[in-house]
């Protein structure tokens, strides 16, 4: 407990935090289930079971786990995921969001987004846009669907994905790495499988996206998803917003620890990612 302490001083926290983590970590060892039994160990230590004691018990345990290695071996990996997962959930509840806006006039469900596949074959439809709804809608990533393919490099094997500032589709495993994102800081590297998805992607591509041997960029991709779905709908606005906003409410009725152990996979908080839902019916949901 002491070198736990140390560790907090030796930090770049406030002092009023250091203080308030170095009280917790007494609370903490003071439990007969610390740190054996985290879910009993968070019952124990708030008895009256207020949700903004749990939620801060939560939360100063994970704290604690990125100032101090003693702490966090302490807990270990699997019950630091536990309570990143049980902080969201708790975050959700005491907020009792739901994070809906307003309808747009350009959101569809994702039911209607799913019909548009058996339009892939018309001839007016482009090599490009029947990659794009593959990668955004059917088989998708089974997760609100990123923008992070503009600086995606196509490599053979796992080994040569060794750049950590570069996304990768690697075609050996047929998994996309992605190490460059909005909130990679948060999330780290997220490598996601994709098997049906190498049969869309031309064999002589070095970049998901590309023109000529230089990476397509992310505003010209967004501009090429809206003209794919454009042509695939017959006319209609559909933007890569629109299909987050199609998936978010595909999934809001989900159970709550569901959506999030879903959106953290995609490297989003759950509030980022509820934020896109609206209020069409979708007889997915």
């Amino acid at each position: 407990m002491e070198q736990i302490k140390l560790d907090i001083d030796n930090s770049n926290l406030s002092l009023q935090t250091k203080k308030q983590y170095k009280s917790k970590i007494n609370v903490f060892f003071n439990s007969d289930n610390f740190p054996d039994d985290i879910d009993n160990t968070l019952v124990e230590i708030n008895k009256n079971g207020r949700l903004n004691t749990e939620t801060n018990n939560v939360s100063t345990m994970l704290g604690i786990s990125k100032v101090s290695q003693v702490f966090k071996e302490l807990l270990n990996d699997e019950n630091i995921s536990i309570l990143k997962t049980k902080y969201e959930v708790l975050k959700q509840e005491a907020k009792n969001l739901k994070q809906e806006e307003p309808n747009k006039d350009n959101d569809v469900t994702w039911s209607y987004l799913k019909s548009l596949e058996g339009r892939l074959d018309y001839p007016n439809i482009k090599g490009d846009d029947r990659l794009i709804y593959r990668l955004y809608v059917s088989p998708g990533l089974g997760y609100i669907p990123r923008n992070d393919f503009s600086n995606m490099k196509i490599v053979n094997k796992v080994d040569d994905a060794n750049d950590d500032t570069s996304n990768y589709y690697v075609r050996e495993n047929t998994s996309f790495i992605f190490n460059e994102y909005k909130t990679s800081n948060r999330y780290g590297k997220i490598i996601t499988s994709v098997p049906e998805i190498e049969k869309y992607i031309s064999k002589d591509k070095n970049y998901m996206f590309e023109n000529g041997n230089v990476p397509t960029d992310p505003n010209t991709i967004g501009k090429k998803i809206t003209s794919a779905f454009n042509r695939l709908s017959g006319g209609k606005h559909i933007t890569l917003t629109t299909i987050r906003r199609a998936f978010a409410t595909k999934i809001k009725n989900m159970p709550l620890s569901e959506k999030i152990a879903l959106t953290n996979k995609a490297g989003h908080s759950l509030e980022m990612s509820m934020g896109y839902s609206h209020n069409l019916e979708d007889d997915e949901n």
